[in-house]
């Protein structure tokens, strides 16, 4: 295949200097030769057990390093395609790994029962071991495809990108001219072995014949990290080997790597690097003096900066596109963009965190921005919830969360006055997934007042009326509702409440059924004015709530038609007790279910195991 395989790009390393460390981690160093023999050993009893086809894929269901990395490259010697899965995760479906590597301890777990062959790193040790170290008498077939990433999954459901040999390789080629990384480097790397940023950094990495550093005890010239494990790095330790420091994951606001910039040493670096798994392969890559000059309001911008060496960068309509090292065709990345002249490109925000609010959409990544530029904010995501915006504030360190109040000042007329977010919360710190993302589904919605979220948009925040207005105005509309009814149902059904024939007490009885069934219609009448934008700040999907929310209405609200129309129908015209039942008894099950679906769909939808 043009360029070589993957792991050709290692094992030309491992001839060069096969002494030289490969990996440290906190209680294991291994050379060039001893991970190249591990991997190798692997890849023989894999070929022995697995009818692997080229390209083949298999799935790798441990985070333990260095063993995943020995699994990695020792299917690639195979010839197969590997994908690394936390055990903690579900294998998405329609993978089709043809085998499985693991540990005994995760087997219960990750085992699908589908007979496929598995192999436990721990459990079949001496057998695998049993088999010779030195390079493969013929190195299996390879096929074009190299692995299979995972999107983080932060936005929607995690998705999977297959990637090249090919494209893999050139990566690596434009990576190496922006990291420029030598033999003598010790590469820290933080991002979980089974993210897209811990593939990257391994080949960037094995592939420059440099060390790859797996803990935090050992020294590093380089860190290959994320920015809240950067600030950590930095924050007050003196680092005077450490030459760069790569951060990816999420965006870097321009003022935030100017600060961590500003804690290097004199003449080391620090990039902010782009490139979506979704585009694996593809990037950006930026540093501070690609900017012509000084920009105002810094922590309002975000730069992605330049391609890497034979990639390239497009906006089309304001969306990036990127097209992989050595051509290709161009692919959308869901991120908006703009560049200014021939200035480095800035991050705009992502398509997919836009919200919808009242029919009209949001741009919450300027909410965000604005935001930020609060000194008394360190970090903030704005998402939707119950129909309204919410504001999840990280006050910057030492500093009080500001007030609602003070930050719906702050945002008046810096966005437009229906952006600003009605509820504002303050929170210690932001979920984040291995690689270091914001998971803004881990978010926790809060309800629709209390005593640590406030209204901020009451006040020329956009006139909309919030959750708590709504049950309000349902309430002034259901009380007239509940006398009219009572007082009007014979006009409408005469003789549908005459109790002149059935005898005391029971006719009391029958009294009271008639008040229930006016409370229950104006009970429904509120729910409809106020219960909507309760029930979706719960976090069910958007469709089963308008349902349920229409099934509760019909559940309350319909006692008061049908029991007066089943009144006055006798008990032997079949076609009016059948257009009844048909009209109101089945709708009543179909809405029960309905409501039962909506109730439980937090428990449907989760993996019983990831309770535990």
């Amino acid at each position: 295949m043009p360029g070589g395989a993957l792991h050709q790009l290692f094992e030309d390393r491992v001839r060069a200097e096969p002494d030289r460390t490969a990996v440290i981690t906190d209680r294991a160093r291994l050379s060039y030769r001893r991970l190249d023999e591990r991997a190798n050993r692997l890849a023989r009893h894999l070929t022995e057990t697995v009818r692997l086809p080229a390209g083949g894929l298999v799935a790798i269901r441990t985070v333990r390093t260095p063993d995943a990395l020995v699994a990695v490259l020792g299917v690639l010697k195979a010839g197969g395609a590997y994908a690394v899965i936390g055990p903690e995760r579900t294998e998405p479906p329609g993978l089709d790994a043809r085998a499985l590597i693991t540990h005994q301890a995760h087997l219960a777990r990750v085992d699908d029962g589908s007979g496929r062959p598995v192999i436990c790193l721990d459990t079949d040790a001496a057998a695998i071991e049993a088999h010779s170290g030195d390079p493969l008498d013929e190195p299996a077939a390879t096929g074009a495809q190299a692995a299979v990433l995972f999107t983080a999954g932060t936005t929607g459901a995690r998705r999977s990108v297959p990637v090249s040999h090919e494209l893999l390789r050139a990566a690596y080629d434009a990576w190496a001219e922006a990291y420029r990384l030598s033999g003598d480097d010790q590469v820290l790397v933080t991002a979980a072995p089974d993210t897209t940023e811990f593939n990257s950094g391994w080949i960037r990495t094995l592939g420059a014949g440099a060390t790859l550093v797996l803990t935090r005890r050992e020294a590093f010239t380089v860190a290959d990290t994320d920015p809240v494990t950067a600030a950590s790095l930095l924050d007050g330790t003196e680092r005077p080997g450490l030459r760069l420091v790569a951060i990816g994951g999420e965006r870097l606001r321009l003022d935030e790597q100017v600060r961590l910039g500003s804690r290097l040493a004199p003449g080391a670096r620090l990039i902010s690097v782009y490139g979506p798994t979704e585009v694996a392969g593809c990037g950006t890559w930026f540093e501070t003096g690609q900017l012509p000059g000084p920009v105002e309001d810094p922590e309002r911008h975000a730069y992605l900066g330049q391609p890497f060496p034979g990639c390239e960068a497009r906006i089309r309509k304001g969306q990036i596109w990127l097209t992989p090292p050595g051509g290709g065709d161009a692919v959308p990345t869901g991120d908006l963009g703009r560049r200014e002249g021939s200035g480095p490109l800035e991050f705009r925000g992502r398509m997919a965190h836009r919200v919808k609010v009242d029919g009209r959409t949001v741009d919450t990544y300027r909410v965000e921005a604005a935001l930020a530029g609060h000194p008394r904010v360190d970090e903030a995501v704005v998402g939707e919830g119950g129909g309204r915006l919410i504001a999840y504030v990280l006050p910057a360190p030492r500093s009080a969360s500001p007030g609602a109040e003070t930050l719906r000042s702050h945002l008046t007329g810096v966005v437009p006055a229906a952006d600003i977010p009605r509820t504002v919360v303050p929170i210690k710190s932001l979920p984040r997934n291995s690689a270091g993302k914001v998971d803004r589904k881990a978010l926790v919605r809060p309800p629709a007042r209390s005593a640590s979220s406030r209204s901020v948009g009451s006040k020329g925040g956009g006139g909309a009326l919030t959750a708590e207005d709504r049950a309000v105005a349902g309430l002034a509309v259901a009380f007239p509702v509940a006398i009219m009814s009572f007082l009007f149902t014979d006009v409408i059904w005469p003789g549908s409440t005459d109790l002149s024939l059935v005898p005391d007490p029971w006719a009391w009885f029958f009294r009271g059924l008639y008040v229930a069934e006016s409370l229950a219609l104006a009970a429904g009448v509120w729910f409809l004015i106020g219960g909507r934008r309760l029930m979706s700040s719960l976090g069910r999907p958007k469709g089963l709530t308008t349902a349920a929310h229409l099934a509760i209405v019909y559940l309350l609200a319909s006692w008061w038609p049908q029991d007066n129309l089943y009144r006055l129908a006798a008990k032997a015209d079949w076609p009016r007790q059948a257009a009844l039942v048909y009209t109101f008894n089945v709708p009543l099950m179909i809405a029960a279910g309905v409501v039962a679906t909506w109730a439980t769909w937090g428990a449907l939808k989760s993996d019983p195991e990831d309770q535990k």
